[in-house]
C-alpha cells in the first residue's frame, strides 16, 4: 500500500485541540499559533514554522497515522481500540465511536505505537488489490525464520538484478490469526527525475525508486495471493515462496491447465446473481465482458456495458453485435455490486479474469463477494477462501 497523500493542512484541521495538545506534549514541541489567522489554519502555519529537519521527521512518523484516517480503515481502528483499551481505559472504546478517524488514529498511535503499526501493516495487506491467486496442494503451517527471510532476500535480489533492478532488497514478514505475509522491497530500474542543480539548471537525476511487492498466504484455504506489477516477478515470488518457506517447489497448482474461474453459469437463462438480503446487496450487474473471438484475426473482444442491465439485456446487447453469450468463451468479467446505503461508497466493482487475476482484497465486503463467487460457481477453485466476514461495525462502511 502506498502512503496516502500527506496534506498537513487537512490533517491538522481534522484533529481536536485535546488530541493535538497531547501529541505536542509527548513529542516535546510547542506550536506557536497566530491568533490573527483563521482558526482552522493556525495549527498548520505553526507546524510549517517548525525547523525543516524536525518537521520532516515528525511528518514521516505521522504517515502511517494519516494512512489510517479513512473510512476503510475505521473498522481496523475500532478493533485496535478494543485491544489497546481493554482494561483501565475500557470506557474509551465506547467513547471513541463518536470520535473522528483522525482523533482515534492519533490517540491509538500515542497509546500503543507498536500495536498501531501492526494494525497498519494488517490494513496494508488487506487493502492491496489486483492479486494473482495460487492454490496449494495440501494444508501447511508457515513461520518466518531469519534464515528463510535471508534466503528469500538473496533469491529475489538476484532476480531483480538480472532484470535491470538495483542490488538492494529487503524482506519483512507479517503474521496474524488467518494469514502469513511477506513484503519484498527492492530497487527498481533507474528512472530520471528532474531537479535543479547547483547552478539552478534543470537536469535529470537518475534514481532507483523503491518498489514493494507482496505474497499473502491463507493457511485455512492453502491460498497464496501475490501482488506484483510484472508477471516475471509474480512467478518468481510464488516459486521462491514454495521452495523456501513451504519446502516444496511443486506445492502450487498449475493454473494454466486448471484456471480458477468458470463463467458457464452465464449460459443459464434463469440465473440472475441471487443474494441473501442479510448481506445488504441491492443488485449485481455485469458491466464488462472479455470474450474470446471465433475470428482468427481477433484474439479477444471486450464489451463495456451500460450499468443496470440484467443478463437477458446483456445477451440482447451482445446479440445486436453478432455475439452470443457463451460462458465457455468468456475469459473475464467485471461485476458491479450495489450495497444498501447512499453515496458512491455503496458500489463495489469487482474484476475477475482467468487464469487467476482479480482485484479482490480482504475487506469485509470483499469476503462476502468471494463467498458469492463460490456459490455461483464462478470461482471453481478446489480450496475456498476464508469466507466468514470479520466482525463488522454496522456504523462504518467496509
Amino acid at each position: 500500500m502506498q502512503h496516502r497523500t500527506w496534506n498537513p493542512k487537512a490533517f491538522f484541521r481534522k484533529l481536536s485541540p485535546d488530541v493535538l495538545a497531547r501529541f505536542e506534549e509527548e513529542r516535546g514541541i510547542s506550536l506557536e499559533r497566530d491568533p490573527k489567522r483563521p482558526a482552522s489554519e493556525r495549527t498548520y502555519h505553526a507546524w510549517r514554522a517548525l525547523p525543516d529537519d524536525q518537521r520532516q521527521a515528525l511528518e514521516t512518523e505521522l504517515l502511517p497515522v494519516n494512512d489510517m484516517c479513512s473510512q476503510k480503515a475505521r473498522w481496523y481502528l475500532n478493533q485496535l481500540a478494543r485491544t489497546v483499551w481493554c482494561n483501565g481505559d475500557a470506557h474509551l472504546v465506547e467513547e471513541s465511536l463518536d470520535w473522528t478517524a483522525h482523533d482515534l488514529a492519533l490517540r491509538l498511535y500515542l497509546s500503543n505505537p507498536n500495536a498501531f503499526m501492526r494494525a497498519h501493516q494488517g490494513y496494508a495487506v488487506d487493502m492491496m488489490e489486483h492479486f494473482r491467486e495460487y492454490r496449494g496442494r495440501y494444508p501447511i503451517t508457515l513461520a518466518a525464520t531469519s534464515e528463510a527471510k535471508e534466503r528469500m532476500r538473496a533469491a529475489m535480489a538476484a532476480h531483480f538484478r538480472s532484470n535491470a533492478g538495483g542490488a538492494r532488497c529487503q524482506v519483512e514478514d507479517f503474521e496474524s490469526s488467518d494469514k502469513f505475509a511477506l513484503f519484498i522491497y527492492h530497487e527498481g530500474e533507474k528512472t530520471p527525475l528532474d531537479r535543479f542543480n547547483a547552478e539552478g539548471v534543470v537536469e535529470p537525476d537518475w534514481q532507483r525508486p523503491v518498489v514493494r511487492i507482496a505474497a499473502v498466504f491463507y493457511p485455512e484455504t492453502c491460498t497464496l495471493l501475490v501482488k506484483a506489477p510484472r508477471k516475471a516477478d509474480r512467478e518468481k515470488l510464488c516459486a521462491f515462496f514454495a521452495e523456501i518457506f513451504v519446502g516444496d517447489a511443486s506445492y502450487f497448482e498449475d493454473l494454466n491447465s486448471s484456471p480458477k474461474y468458470s463463467f458457464n453459469v452465464l449460459d443459464d437463462a434463469d440465473f440472475e446473481f441471487p443474494t441473501d438480503p442479510v448481506d445488504g446487496i441491492d443488485a449485481v450487474h455485469v458491466v464488462r465482458l472479455a470474450v474470446r473471438s471465433a475470428d482468427d484475426g481477433v484474439r479477444r473482444m471486450t464489451f463495456d456495458l451500460e450499468k443496470g442491465q440484467d443478463l437477458d439485456e446483456v445477451r440482447a446487447t451482445l446479440g445486436a453485435h453478432g455475439v452470443a453469450l457463451n460462458g465457455a468463451l468468456v475469459d473475464g468479467l467485471r461485476l458491479q455490486f450495489t450495497f444498501q446505503g447512499t453515496g458512491r461508497g455503496r458500489y463495489r466493482t469487482v474484476s475477475v479474469h482467468n487464469p487467476n487475476s482479480s482485484n479482490l482484497n480482504d475487506t469485509a465486503r470483499d469476503r462476502v463477494i468471494r463467498r458469492y463467487l463460490k456459490e455461483w460457481s464462478i470461482d471453481e477453485s478446489r480450496s475456498s477462501f476464508a469466507m466468514a466476514a470479520p466482525a463488522h461495525d454496522p456504523r462504518v462502511g467496509a
